[in-house]
């Protein structure tokens, strides 16, 4: 007899420091539209406070680095793939909208990531570009542990020495462009699921504008034709919000 697959734990992560600011009325509209197309899933909600216990309570090895972060949307990276490794389930942002159920998306799979549109690749030179908005896998996946590997042990003043640059340092040390350079010379990719764009992230943020504008409105909404959620590229991080301890 086979050995039965393990399922991705229906388990909704999400994450917000309610240290400096409230959680925007927006965003709790879109964590709503997550509830409501996902009944049977439990709901776990991360402030700062919760956040913080958890390293210390099971990755005390981990905290000093956790804690001495240049910036917080680098503890937020890193938050995320200790809790997935942990616990498993779904983490996705706060700037995304669930239209429909994501169930039969994920149905059968270990580890999932959502691909950014091609045109978001392109500014890093990638074919293949994901990001960590949306992360769906079972507890210790071997590829979440080495995400983690490499984001508590890579010598971060090394990177942000030469990169000078918020964005950027985020991007290489704990966020996507670390994820895609460990996925391409990572041996196990059969293994890993990159939901298409389409499905996940149809918008481009240039997309993002046009819509807040109200431009190109029916062109939008036949992108939208396909899709399960929406990630809407807002980046509050880079914009002033929450970037500092």
């Amino acid at each position: 007899m086979g050995q039965i697959k393990q399922e991705i734990p229906k388990i909704i992560h999400q994450i917000w420091s309610d240290v400096n600011d409230p959680l925007p009325n927006l965003f709790l509209q879109f964590s709503q539209t997550w509830k409501q197309n996902h009944p049977d899933w439990r709901y776990e909600f991360w402030n700062e406070e919760r956040m913080n216990r958890f390293v210390r309570d099971n990755y005390p090895h981990y905290w000093k680095t956790y804690s001495q972060f240049t910036y917080n949307i680098q503890r937020w990276d890193a938050i995320r793939y200790l809790f997935l490794f942990k616990m498993g389930g779904m983490y996705v942002d706060f700037d995304s909208e669930c239209i429909k159920p994501l169930d039969n998306l994920l149905k059968n799979r270990t580890c999932c990531f959502s691909l950014e549109p091609k045109e978001h690749g392109m500014v890093f030179d990638k074919d293949v570009f994901f990001n960590n908005a949306l992360i769906a896998v079972i507890p210790e996946h071997p590829f979440i542990q080495e995400i983690i590997v490499h984001v508590f042990n890579h010598p971060q003043k090394e990177i942000f020495t030469t990169l000078h640059n918020k964005g950027k340092e985020e991007q290489a040390s704990t966020g996507p462009l670390a994820l895609v350079r460990l996925y391409e010379n990572y041996p196990g990719k059969d293994d890993i699921y990159l939901i298409p764009a389409e499905f996940v992230s149809p918008l481009t943020k240039d997309d993002v504008i046009d819509l807040k504008k109200g431009k190109n409105l029916n062109y939008l909404e036949k992108k939208l034709g396909k899709a399960f959620s929406v990630h809407f590229f807002f980046n509050t991080w880079t914009q002033g919000k929450n970037t500092k301890t």
